[in-house]
């Protein structure tokens, strides 16, 4: 009822409902910026934060390495290897001897065995490269030791790597290597596990368990893990903990002694968990695809992301989310399935298993990318102190489908709960937006009728061709403010209320997320963005500009079809040259004088006696915002905009209204049109149902193969010279169907002239002599919009030689085809060369009769015709234009021009006031346009 009470108020009043805020062209430009960032190629990105210099490190394999301070540029930094007294030791020479010597295992110290990392990766491989084997350390700060921990994974060919830790002051380095944590690949042969600490932990052993007995790994067996990707942690109640392993075995973890770093020798596991050396096994197994393990503690669970798939741009690479409420697990997704496999399952790529929230997958055409990305994997997350969740990791990129492009990036986003606890990443890169973990719970960011509109949606489905380098596009649905969702995808919508938790229903399933405020990428404009995941782990993101930031950009970015002090002598565009962005932005044109520049840019020169001064005042409408800017133009009086000495009347020898019941020619009332057909196609009628029209209009009726409903009208041409040419017009409102089919045609001979419904025009001679202009096969659509009223001009031209003669195409006052060019889509017709245009003009003047809705080789088009008017002359520009004004009886806004014509000689002086259209005395009128009583006069 109170919404009633205000709609009645603001009708009673004529005050607006929701008052608009203005924004200004200064402001506009200042919301709308580009924005570059400095971006870095980590590879396998691993995040920490060092609080005194308030830094964000990320730490990747080959010693890659970069900082930020905002998490968008980052800067990139060496940290160097120390050995004994050289703080800048190579990468050969750095991990060959531990500094630590002994462990403690039941409290009492041991030997531990001088592990050389590079001699066992290296140990049968003479050709092994140490340089390119250094993948995906961790580093952490460790309290109890006050050192910066880094885990980092020396990678061997057949499983020979192994995991170490170094450690330094300073998170910058230099690191040194204090020993292994966990190793694999060792056998009984020339990697002995007599060199490791497998006895250590197991026990003195003469030979090995038949477990770790060749193949190491299988589908056909749990199997043991490679010894690569680490990721260290402290849970909740500050024990240490190691995840690590990849594809093969899967995801191991083990929990590491506080004090030392290192493995914690006491704790003891078993082969139905893991394997006693390895650990528990919390992922994987079976040679199913995963690596890249990372486990952070989020509002509650701790979360365990993995990398699916192989990382090269063909490779299907995805981040896929598991949960528990214990750090060793079990971890399972949003369907209860668990990430332990009990069998080899494909995991990824076209036939994949729905097992693990997939947070995001390639992806195109995203905002203002001009890139889309693809293979995104092997990240890190980091709970920050800024109660804010960070996704690092890093891409590559959608680069035209090309397979030899494996740059790639870093790539940080925003992470959130929804309100079933599982997380779902922002729809756009981290941009510095300010929203917390405790606001999305706590906080209501738009009513729900600022949350409807119009959005385009991502739906990273689970199954995907990567070796086709498939990728999904956006599509849009509308978001009701109902709860409704219409568009390319359907359901409905709703907002839990006093939080920002949205829930999606679309095409049955259901997704719970978060909708939110959000800076796009590479601009500094804001979008009303969404961000869900359904139980079955498929993600969505959706957004839509915000409707502030919608018209900055349309106010930045627009081209306006007017500017101050320009001369108009012909109609202007005011909407179409003015293209809208997005789906909320509306457009209106305010003109100070309709009667010489109407709101829609229709321009009156006839009877226009000065130059006239007229304010054209643009406003764009974009939710409660609003812009507006006034420009005063000059429209040229009729003298100074003519380009010829003729009227538009000129050479007009016929035209037809079809408001008589004789359906005679109002210049030669002997001549009548007759309403026919062939075949079953059923004869066009004639009645006043176009209200716009004012009057009668014809009706084709559809046809095919040959089958027409047609006007005939007797040739006003025949027997003309047409040395100077002829013109043909008309209005027609057509539908859909209409892209074959014809408007007229001419035929004697054997020759045949014919217009179709996408203004396709075709003359064959039948001795090999053809014109095609705007040719269905190239353009579907034309320039005729269904269902609207246009008129549409055609002119045939000759000269003495013929090499000059053409064809001229407006519509509603604009040209869109001249002679033989096709400039709907900038390419040429398909003509015969040398084509002589005489030929045309020749046919005009021989054929007995003009028809509307025959003469083309496939039928009538349904449609609807009016006032066909046609002349022994080529009209000009100003000519179609003041034709225009003249005979459209259905103005763009509806309205009736309510035009009288007088013959001059009949020009009455005594039934009233004559003046022009500035309101100014004329006592002898001419020809032109005139007021007489309140009413537009035009005297011939």
């Amino acid at each position: 009822m109170k919404q009633l009470y205000i709609l009645l108020l603001a009708l009673l009043t004529g005050t607006s409902a929701s008052a608009q805020t203005e924004l200004t062209t200064s402001e506009a430009k200042s919301l709308y910026k580009t924005v570059s960032k400095k971006r870095q190629s980590v590879h396998d990105p691993s995040v920490v934060y060092e609080p005194n210099s308030k830094r964000y490190y990320i730490f990747g394999s080959h010693r890659a390495q970069a900082y930020t301070t905002d998490l968008q540029n980052w800067t990139w930094f060496t940290s160097p290897w120390k050995v004994g007294n050289n703080n800048n030791a190579s990468n050969e020479n750095a991990f060959v001897t531990p500094k630590v010597t002994k462990v403690k295992k039941g409290g009492v110290e041991v030997d531990l065995p001088a592990f050389n990392a590079k001699e066992w990766t290296a140990r049968t491989d003479a050709s092994y490269d140490i340089n390119g084997n250094m993948w995906a350390p961790d580093v952490i700060w460790n309290p109890v030791m006050q050192k910066w921990c880094q885990y980092l994974s020396v990678n061997g060919d057949k499983w020979h790597s192994s995991i170490i830790l170094l450690t330094s002051d300073n998170i910058e380095g230099p690191y040194e290597y204090q020993a292994p944590v966990v190793i694999s690949g060792f056998d009984n042969g020339s990697h002995s596990f007599k060199d490791t600490d497998v006895e250590l932990v197991l026990g003195t052993m003469s030979t090995l368990p038949t477990r770790y007995n060749s193949p190491w790994a299988s589908t056909t067996k749990a199997s043991m893990p490679n010894n690569i990707d680490p990721c260290v942690f402290y849970d909740e109640e500050g024990k240490l903990w190691m995840a690590y392993g990849s594809w093969s075995g899967g995801i191991f973890i083990l929990e590491l002694d506080e004090e030392t770093g290192l493995r914690d020798y006491d704790v003891t596991y078993s082969v139905a968990s893991g394997d006693p050396y390895f650990g528990k096994r919390i992922a994987g197994g079976y040679y199913v695809s995963g690596e890249g393990a990372y486990i952070e503690y989020i509002g509650g669970y701790y979360y365990l992301f993995m990398s699916y798939g192989f990382l090269d741009q063909k490779g299907g690479y995805e981040m896929r989310v598991f949960r528990s409420k214990k750090p060793d697990g079990p971890y399972t997704d949003g369907g209860t399935r668990s990430a332990v496999f009990p069998s080899y399952s494909l995991n990824y790529g076209p036939n994949a298993t729905a097992r693990g929230e997939k947070l995001m997958g390639p992806y195109s055409h995203w905002g203002y990318m001009s890139l889309g990305e693809r293979s995104q994997g092997h990240n890190s997350v980091i709970a920050a102190p800024d109660d804010r969740t960070y996704l690092i990791y890093h891409t590559r990129f959608c680069n035209d489908n090309k397979d030899d492009n494996e740059g790639h990036q870093v790539r940080v986003h925003q992470l959130f709960q929804n309100k079933n606890g599982w997380l779902v990443a922002s729809p756009f890169e981290y941009n510095g937006e300010t929203i917390t973990n405790t606001d999305i719970a706590t906080k209501q960011p738009f009513t729900t009728d600022e949350i409807a509109g119009t959005y385009q949606l991502l739906v990273h489905k689970i199954p995907n061709n990567h070796s086709n380098l498939e990728q999904v596009e956006p599509v849009t649905v509308s978001l009701n403010a109902d709860g409704t969702i219409t568009g390319s995808k359907t359901g409905t919508w709703s907002i839990d209320e006093g939080t920002h938790y949205i829930t999606l229903t679309l095409s049955n399933s259901i997704y719970y997320g978060v909708v939110y405020e959000e800076t796009m990428d590479y601009t500094n404009m804001h979008a009303v963005a969404i961000t869900a995941v359904s139980n079955g782990g498929v993600s969505v993101w959706a957004y839509k500009l915000h409707p502030k930031y919608e018209l900055a950009y349309q106010v930045k970015t627009q081209k306006l079809p007017v500017s101050n002090n320009k001369n108009i002598k012909q109609n202007v565009d005011l909407y179409g040259s003015m293209p809208l962005y997005g789906d909320h932005t509306t457009l209106e044109w305010t003109s100070s004088n309709p009667a010489v520049i109407n709101n829609y840019g229709k321009y009156y020169p006839l009877g226009l006696a000065e130059d006239t001064e007229v304010t054209l005042t643009a406003r764009l409408n974009c939710g409660n915002y609003f812009w507006q800017e006034a420009y005063v133009v000059k429209a040229l009086s009729e003298a100074n905009a003519k380009n010829s000495n003729t009227t538009w009347a000129d050479g007009m020898l016929a035209h037809y209204d079809f408001d008589d019941a004789e359906l005679a020619n109002k210049l030669n009332p002997s001549e009548k049109a007759l309403l026919k057909q062939s075949g079953t196609t059923v004869a066009p009628t004639v009645d006043d149902t176009e209200q716009l029209r004012n009057g009668n209009t014809v009706h084709l009726n559809f046809g095919t193969n040959g089958k027409e409903s047609y006007v005939a009208i007797p040739n006003p041409l025949k027997g003309k010279d047409l040395a100077s040419g002829a013109t043909i017009s008309f209005f027609v409102k057509r539908t859909d169907e209409n892209l074959w089919d014809a408007l007229f045609g001419m035929e004697n001979n054997n020759q045949r002239l014919y217009m179709t419904g996408n203004l396709y025009v075709g003359f064959n001679n039948g001795s090999g002599n053809y014109v095609d202009i705007n040719h269905p096969e190239t353009v579907k659509t034309g320039k005729l919009t269904p269902g609207k009223w246009d008129m549409v001009t055609i002119t045939f031209s000759r000269t003495v030689n013929s090499s000059s003669g053409g064809i001229t195409i407006y519509v509603n006052g604009n040209k869109t085809t001249d002679k033989y060019k096709e400039s709907l889509n900038g390419k040429e017709a398909t003509t015969k060369q040398g084509f002589d245009y005489n030929l045309i003009l020749d046919l005009m003047a021989s054929s007995d009769e003009l028809w509307l809705g025959k003469g083309s080789f496939w039928g009538s088009a349904d449609v609807r015709l009016d006032d066909v008017m046609v002349y022994d002359r080529v009209l000009n520009l100003l000519d179609v234009m003041a034709l225009q004004q003249m005979t459209d009886r259905s103005n763009i806004d509806g309205k009736t021009d309510g035009i009288a014509i007088v013959e001059n000689e009949k020009r009455s002086m005594d039934n009233g006031q004559w003046t022009d259209l500035q309101g100014r005395r004329v006592e002898k009128p001419a020809h032109g346009l005139y007021i007489r009583n309140g009413k537009k006069i035009l005297v011939r």
